[in-house]
């Protein structure tokens, strides 16, 4: 049984090999073919690779979003029989987790190859047929192909495998033999395009000859494009004198436009109808659309109102419009995402399938114009079995992480933010995994989808489920790939828009934070994690709420020891800006978390005593502080005649240099000759406030601002600069917190000029490594710390010694993290002496 099993299993990358070479042929074939790859699967019983597969590729995520939507649909349909019977016409795209365990990756060309020769075979027969060599029907009979059953499908699949031999040609690495065959071969494929009676067919080779030649020209795009589009012409005149065939189709769209309104029952003249209707169905009902199955029954009565003389469809002969009619921009954003998922991936990937995974997409996205390719039998099956076999995960990296193991020690650390570049939250946590590794612990990082994945780490990620977060997350993604502002807003709006009214609805009901609800998708990601690692240790930090819900919904089930940190508190005693309601729902977490948590870590005692008084009790907390890592081999100071003040971050809100700029401009109507020593270089954002109060004291001479920089460039920055400028804001949050840059600006070897809100502790803190420290809202402080910094600066050294600071490493962080997980805490005596330790 078990051989027998081996065996069958042996069989589906062959049949899905055939398969691949059937597409072109017979659809009759390629129903058997599939039906027996899912009967192996079957009998294999991969339920769990299935599983696996599906759940990591995220073109299968995207393709049972669109499913999920047409079958919620199902819910506003009148017809639900015909809404099941629009499902059923799906199962050949449901199918993609069946065939990406079907497939194999390192067989990749022999599947293209199959696909090519497939479409090569027809095209002999269509040549054959042509010259009368062959007793099949003629040219103009229009059913000319023995095999398939029109040409809707494969002209379309011809276009396809043109781009896709002259991909071979161009960057495959093959000998000058076979590189003149197939050149050979996409000029007969090429020139078979324009003797088929499939317009869409054409519209994408031209769509596909263009995106070659961007690909193979990449830079001087605008140059290029209009090159391409001029080629293109060319072609077009060329095929248009030559080709009787090509000729003819396109007199027919010009006599059937100019003749629509005398004949509107020709073959542009219907599709210009049904798009018109459709395109009023769509104007009745666009959010949600009239359900997945009332398309018929709605077409048929604005039909009769519109254009009785028109005969009724059930498909409009567009997908968008399809998809839109039933179920709105809903069910276009579910559409659309498919193929959004598909550039990500082909943006992300550079193993020399990335131009082939641009050109699926593109390939589909162009012809889905001119029919409902996803619903029609044979596309659907092209679009299933190359989107399994172009991007499907490839075999696991060998420096990657190792399936359990259970001699290992495991951490699950949650932080919505990591692998963030810029982000404070982030680095928080991306700075103490190495340390964490050093003590012998695996950390497990689970993760929001804002950041890259760490390569040969356990890192995984979830994803919001409300509106806001969703939008939070789409917006990230687009602003790290389109850096043009215009057409950042453009894409942004056509994606979120139909998110818009969900959107309000959640800010009128639920005014929290944006990622409040990646708790629900962490929780559950974390359920299937702590099953199969087992880890020792919760650890809940990152700077968002929704990674300790996450955590107290994991620590009930597991009662596992749970370690939580709170970057910012979770609560302000003054100054909260959000509703009642979130005050309450926070403070009730700050209690949970209290009472429940084996460890609960603030990064200031201020902190700490605060969260105390809010909940009434003692409990376990510690306080440590972030620290940074010590940089080696820093860059060597060297005083210039100018004292350069330099400030790292954004400014925003009370943030600002309003009182940094008051001061300067006192200083300057004291002593001018000094003031004008003083330089700034501002490294990050600068608030529209500051600019106009640089403005208005004539200050621009003395701010050079140098934009967003990496985290190296900084820390170089700053051990360059003579002075290091720290500004906190001027609310409430500043007596209970302390920037996470000043850890950094500490191991810099700079002096620091630190504008402190009643802030005891960071005023301590710089004091007791020689810092300057000044009041925040205080010009004249402000100015009496400038005329020492400046007399120091005119002295003979102006150095800050780093002894004494080594207790702000993030090394002794890690250290202090582990212990608290370490040491033995009665969970039910809450007035238990806390540790705090600093």
């Amino acid at each position: 049984m078990t051989n027998l099993r081996a065996t069958i299993g042996s069989l589906p990358p062959w049949l899905a090999l055939l398969l691949a070479l059937c597409l072109p042929l017979s659809t009759s074939v390629i129903t058997v073919l599939m039906v027996l790859i899912v009967a192996c699967w079957l009998v294999e019983g991969q339920l769990r690779e299935t599983w696996r597969q599906a759940r990591n590729n995220p073109l299968c995520l995207a393709v049972y979003g669109y499913l999920a939507i047409l079958a919620i649909g199902l819910m506003w349909s009148d017809d639900v029989a015909a809404g099941l019977a629009v499902l059923k016409k799906h199962w050949k795209i449901a199918v993609l987790p069946v065939l990406l365990t079907a497939v194999r990756h390192e067989w990749r060309s022999r599947y293209c190859a199959a696909f090519v020769a497939g479409v090569s075979l027809v095209m002999v027969a269509i040549w054959l047929d042509r010259w009368h060599l062959l007793p099949f029907y003629g040219m103009d009979s229009g059913q000319p192909l023995p095999f398939l059953h029109n040409q809707i499908i494969y002209t379309p699949m011809l276009a396809l495998a043109v781009y896709l031999v002259v991909h071979a040609v161009l960057w495959s690495s093959i000998g000058t033999g076979w590189r003149l065959l197939l050149s050979i071969l996409a000029v007969l494929l090429g020139c078979t395009v324009f003797v088929t009676l499939g317009r869409a067919g054409q519209l994408v080779f031209f769509v596909l000859v263009g995106l070659l030649v961007l690909q193979y020209f990449p830079t001087h795009r605008w140059r290029t494009f209009v090159l391409t589009l001029i080629g293109s012409v060319l072609i077009f005149v060329a095929a248009y004198s030559v080709s009787p065939v090509f000729q003819t189709r396109m007199n027919e769209i010009r006599q059937d436009i100019a003749g629509i309104e005398v004949n509107p029952v020709t073959s542009v003249g219907l599709r210009l109808s049904w798009w018109m209707n459709t395109w009023e169905m769509i104007r009745q009902s666009p959010w949600l659309g009239v359900g997945t199955g009332d398309f018929v029954g709605a077409y048929a009565a604005i039909n009769q109102a519109r254009s009785p003389h028109v005969p009724a469809t059930d498909n409009p002969h567009n997908q968008y419009l399809w998809t839109t009619a039933r179920l709105g921009i809903l069910g276009l954003t579910g559409l659309l995402g498919i193929f959004v998922v598909q550039i990500a991936m082909a943006r992300r990937s550079s193993d020399g399938w990335h131009r082939l995974r641009l050109a699926f997409p593109v390939f589909f996205l162009t012809i889905m114009l001119t029919d409902s390719y996803l619903v029609s039998h044979g596309s659907a099956f092209l679009f299933v079995l190359l989107g399994a076999v172009l991007y499907k995960n490839g075999p696991p990296d060998p420096s990657a992480v190792l399936p359990p193991n259970p001699t290992r020690r495991y951490w699950l650390i949650l932080s919505y933010r990591a692998h963030v570049p810029g982000s404070a939250c982030s680095q928080h946590i991306d700075d103490r995994l190495p340390y964490f590794e050093q003590a012998g612990i695996t950390p497990i990082l689970l993760s929001g989808p804002v950041g890259r994945r760490y390569p040969g780490r356990l890192h995984f990620r979830a994803w919001s489920i409300a509106p806001s977060g969703i939008r939070f997350e789409v917006r990230h993604f687009l602003r790290g790939r389109i850096r043009r502002r215009w057409l950042f807003k453009l894409v942004e709006t056509v994606l979120l828009l139909p998110l818009y009214p969900f959107y309000l609805l959640e800010k009128i009901v639920i005014n929290l934070e944006s990622e409040w609800s990646w708790f629900a998708g962490a929780t559950v990601r974390g359920f299937f994690l702590q099953r199969r690692f087992h880890p020792e240790v919760l650890y809940s930090t990152g700077g968002s709420a929704s990674a300790h819900v996450a955590a107290l919904m994991l620590h009930r089930w597991s009662k596992t020891k749970w370690i939580a940190e709170t970057q910012d508190p979770l609560v302000h005693d003054r100054e909260w800006s959000r509703s009642l309601r979130a005050f309450r729902l926070y403070r009730w977490l700050e209690e949970r978390i209290a009472r429940e948590s084996h460890a609960f870590v603030f990064l200031t005692l201020q902190a700490l005593r605060h969260a105390r008084t809010r909940v009434g009790f003692d409990f376990p907390g510690v306080v440590i502080y972030p620290g940074a890592i010590v940089r080696q081999g820093g860059q060597a100071y060297v005083k210039r005649d100018w004292c350069r003040f330099a400030h790292f971050g954004s400014l925003a809100g009370n943030r600002n240099l309003l009182v940094f700029f008051e001061a300067l401009d006192r200083l300057r109507q004291e002593d001018p000759s000094r003031a004008q020593k003083v330089r700034l270089d501002l490294f990050g954002s600068l608030d529209d406030a500051s600019k106009r109060s640089m403005r208005r004291l004539h200050l621009e001479s003395q701010v050079s601002f140098h934009g967003m920089i990496d985290r190296q460039a900084a820390l170089r920055a700053m051990e360059e600069a003579d002075c290091l400028l720290l500004i906190q804001d001027t609310s409430f949050t500043s007596t209970e917190s302390i920037p996470s840059k000043v850890y950094e600006y500490l191991f810099s070897g700079r002096p620091i000029c630190g504008l402190v809100h009643h802030n005891d502790e960071l005023t301590d803190m710089l004091r007791a490594q020689a810092h300057y420290v000044a009041k925040a809202d205080d010009p004249d402080d402000v100015r009496r710390v400038l005329g020492e910094i400046l007399n120091e600066f005119e002295g003979a050294s102006f150095r800050r010694a780093e002894d004494g600071v080594e207790m702000y490493t993030t090394e002794r962080a890690v250290r202090q993290i582990l212990a608290c997980a370490d040491r033995d805490t009665n969970r039910h005596d809450t007035s238990a002496a806390p540790n705090t330790t600093a």
